[in-house]
């Protein structure tokens, strides 16, 4: 039995009809021998190595009258079939066609009856590709776990042997044990408290040292205006892929020294801004973003679940000349920096505390911005260093791409995987909000191909 972290129980206990608490992660897979790698294999390969990936066999535990942060029990050998789903597209099946797919998938909750993931095989598309959308409970996995997952899964990615499956499932708890178990973890906590406290004074003390210092400031909650996507969400999911070359990107970053990060964030900022004025929203001040930052360390890796904070972030989406505002996303990047050295599990460590950090903290946060018509943050902006060349079945996997969930008011997640020359950005709101999404992609093509020619005329 495994209890959730603050993080992951705030995935799970969160969850609700509108806001879907899944992430999706997408492998593009190649032909073989100049065909599509038959379904047939595709589910064989996954009865045989999915289930030896322990995170996949985790099914999920609410603690009764919600005393406590649910737990994870082994489900041990389960039945893989039930996870996997079939969808076959008239040959020879376009971008555009597997992206309403997945927004299919994404605005359908996982059910809690068994280990929270589900595998949709995609047959027909071009070029004899296979596509396989991986939809996972977030609460498993974040960007981290998932590129852990993806090494595992595969072939090529990682030269670590995979655990073999229990014999049996885990002994499941009754509501005595939970509550007990709860209980116990709950009076750990409170013993606990006084030290978290002092960190949070010293983190603070730390903070106020550095802004006098003449820091450049940390982008504040409720800092940025309301926009299309900055509304209560809805249940169903657009989604869409973006896929540049990596290395223009990268030339970008190397010219102006700055990070691939940086150059990411910076033109998501020149695209939502094309896109909003494009719909009649100028913007007067910047918008803003909520950033994950992995907290994984190496020996962490196969812990699973998350292990994440989050760095406060603008867009300097009024900015319109590029450079400019790739100046600005830098000080505010190098702002949330210092601000996560004052302590950076710190935020990790209060969701811990669920009942005071979700419960209160969040639902006031949430009610104020509601009140005063704004919402915390923007968008969620993220960028993850993708996998190495992956393989399934003798078959090459040429494209990897990832969609992160909608929480709160944020109704807005962009986010990059890179993987072998390819940037892939994987885009997703709800339909009502956006449902010219694509309109998006094309604007961040436009940023980049207007700051590309910027850099050549200098």
């Amino acid at each position: 039995m495994r209890q959730l972290s603050g993080v992951d129980a705030l995935h799970v206990l969160e969850e609700n009809a509108r806001q879907h608490m899944h992430t999706i992660k997408i492998a593009i897979v190649g032909p073989r021998d100049g065909a599509p790698v038959p379904t047939d294999d595709i589910k064989e390969w996954a009865r045989e190595r999915l289930p030896r990936i322990p995170a996949l066999r985790w099914q999920v535990r609410k603690i009764p009258l919600g005393v406590g942060r649910p737990v994870f029990i082994d489900a041990g050998p389960f039945d893989v079939d039930r996870h996997l789903v079939v969808e076959s597209l008239p040959a020879p099946g376009s971008e555009e066609q597997l992206d309403e797919i997945v927004s299919r998938i994404a605005s359908i909750r996982l059910p809690r009856d068994r280990p929270m993931w589900e595998l949709t095989i995609v047959q027909g598309l071009a070029g004899d590709r296979v596509a396989l959308v991986f939809k996972i409970h977030h609460a498993v996995m974040d960007g981290q776990a998932s590129l852990r997952f993806m090494e595992l899964a595969f072939d090529g990615g990682s030269d670590d042997p995979l655990g073999e499956v229990p014999s049996g499932s885990e002994a499941m708890p009754g509501a005595a044990r939970l509550v007990g178990f709860a209980l116990r973890s709950q009076l750990r906590q409170i013993r606990h408290s006084p030290v978290v406290l002092r960190r949070s004074i010293v983190s603070i003390r730390f903070n106020r040292r550095h802004r006098k210092s003449g820091a450049p400031p940390v982008v504040n909650p409720m800092a940025g205006p309301t926009t299309r996507f900055n509304k209560k969400l809805r249940p169903e999911r657009i989604y869409v892929d973006l896929t540049v070359p990596f290395a223009s990107i990268k030339a970008l970053a190397s010219q102006h020294g700055a990070t691939v990060n940086e150059v990411f964030v910076t033109l998501c900022g020149g695209a939502i801004r094309r896109y909003l004025a494009e719909h009649g929203e100028p913007l007067d001040r910047s918008l803003t973003t909520s950033m994950p930052i992995s907290l994984r360390t190496p020996e962490q890796l196969d812990d699973y679940g998350n292990r994440t904070s989050y760095w406060y972030v603008s867009l300097g989406s009024d900015i319109a000349d590029p450079a400019e505002r790739l100046v600005k996303v830098k000080d505010s990047l190098k702002a949330a920096r210092i601000w996560a050295e004052g302590d950076t599990e710190l935020f990790a460590v209060w969701q811990d505390y669920y009942l005071i950090f979700g419960k209160l903290t969040l639902k006031t946060a949430s009610m104020v911005g509601r009140i005063v018509g704004r919402p915390l943050f923007n968008a969620v902006v993220s960028n993850v260093r993708g996998p190495r060349q992956l393989s399934l079945a003798g078959a090459p996997v040429v494209a990897v791409r990832s969609m992160g969930p909608l929480t709160l008011l944020l109704g807005l997640n962009i986010t990059a995987w890179s993987y072998l020359d390819d940037f892939s950005i994987g885009m997703q709101s709800c339909r009502e909000f956006m449902p010219d999404l694509r309109r998006l992609g094309d604007h961040f093509c436009d940023e980049l191909a207007a700051f590309t020619e910027a850099e050549a005329r200098r």
